[in-house]
């Protein structure tokens, strides 16, 4: 049996992150992924595969200039000048079945009158609907404020921490503000997956991890068995908590007080000549079955248009959110060009979860184990690569 100097476990953003890190230092590393695929909630799905294919993203939608360490990757894998820029394009409130502007929307009278708090208030401590129905007005969050943040969030967004939705980061102003790649954000995943210095295994679902000495030894529900001298959890909150359940209890027993969000996002792709739905950005739903429609008409496409709906889970069949689908657009399903679905699983974080997060970060001081992924202190893309950067630092910084 090979040892590994690195092993880890999850092949979304943040397992792809810290795979690039070790790999930048020369470690010998394995990947191991339960799907069938690399890349977790970079999901860019292909309409007719190779080639030059119409994609649309299934999973996160963007990339930002102030994603630093994300940036910093791609500028390693040579794809900063490979990055398009995404053309602006308004976002729509769906009201009663309408489609509204969001300044349409707004109370301005309360608006004003709650706006001053925002220089008095502090987000430390706060939930979303607290702090912001106090510098909002109670009625703007409730029909815009509030819809935008579960749109944001793919989940009710009321109890999640103010501090960590929406924090200020340096931008490098030579990168456009929003951008993707060619292909989709799944780009990313595909350079970060094919190092040369890496081995990807798929198929491979880690049913059992314990510690004979200073090795790390895993098993796979088929029966494989690995060893590496260091180990990285890049699962999902839940499997992280299972798979620590006997090394590290006190740990795992942190990590399930942590609540996961399922969902359910259909994507459909029509060609242009068959919508007359003006280009837009994307629609939130006020209250609905789903949290938003994110639109690729931001990366325009001589022949069709593509939309990725985030359902709450549980709202109805497929056949059935088809069907509000194309009310919405106004079309017809059987003049879709294609279809296509994923279930996601995001982290549902409450006020105090940073003193929470703190806890296991001290119960991780002088492990040869580290911890990454979106349930530490945000769900981006960026607060998934920070925590790989943050975590690999942690392990081989110098001493």
């Amino acid at each position: 049996m090979n040892t590994y100097d690195m092993i880890i476990v999850g092949a979304g953003v943040s397992g792809l992150s810290m795979a690039h890190y070790c790999e930048t230092r020369g470690l010998k590393t394995l990947l191991l992924e339960q799907t069938d695929r690399m890349g977790g909630a970079l999901h860019s799905y292909r309409m007719g595969g190779s080639g030059d294919p119409f994609w649309i993203d299934l999973g996160a939608h963007s990339g930002f200039n102030s994603y630093g360490n994300l940036l910093a990757i791609l500028e390693d894998c040579r794809l900063l000048d490979q990055l398009v820029k995404k053309q602006r394009a308004a976002f729509k409130l769906l009201v009663g079945g309408q489609l509204k502007s969001i300044p349409g929307q707004l109370n301005y009278l309360e608006l004003l009158t709650s706006l001053p708090r925002l220089f008095t208030r502090k987000k430390a401590g706060q939930s979303v609907a607290a702090y912001y129905s106090a510098i909002a007005g109670q009625s703007n969050y409730r029909q815009v404020f509030g819809p935008a943040f579960n749109a944001v969030i793919c989940q009710p967004a009321d109890d999640f921490p103010a501090e960590l939705l929406f924090r200020v980061k340096p931008r490098r102003k030579e990168v456009s503000r929003s951008f993707t790649l060619p292909g989709g954000l799944q780009t990313i995943a595909d350079a970060l997956a094919s190092n040369p210095g890496l081995t990807c295994l798929t198929g491979q679902e880690v049913c059992a991890v314990s510690q004979a000495g200073d090795v790390f030894l895993l098993v796979t529900a088929a029966g494989q068995h690995y060893a590496g001298e260091y180990l990285t959890l890049a699962t999902p909150v839940s499997s992280a908590s299972q798979l620590l359940a006997e090394l590290l209890p006190e740990v795992a027993a942190l990590l399930a007080q942590i609540r996961t969000a399922k969902v359910e996002s259909l994507g459909v792709i029509a060609p242009k000549a068959a919508l007359r739905l003006p280009p837009l950005g994307g629609v939130i739903a006020v209250d609905d079955d789903f949290f938003s429609a994110v639109s690729r008409d931001t990366v325009p496409h001589p022949d069709y248009r593509g939309f990725t709906f985030h359902f709450r889970p549980g709202r109805g069949a497929r056949e059935a959110k088809l069907d509000q689908i194309c009310r919405l657009l106004g079309i017809r399903p059987q003049e879709l060009a294609d279809v296509c679905e994923r279930d996601n699983r995001l982290p549902v974080l409450t006020v105090g979860h940073s003193g929470l997060i703190d806890e296991v970060n001290q119960r991780l001081q002088g492990q040869r184990l580290a911890l990454t992924g979106n349930y530490f202190s945000g769900v981006s893309i960026e607060e998934c690569v920070s925590r790989s950067h943050l975590e690999f630092s942690r392990l081989f910084a110098p001493r």
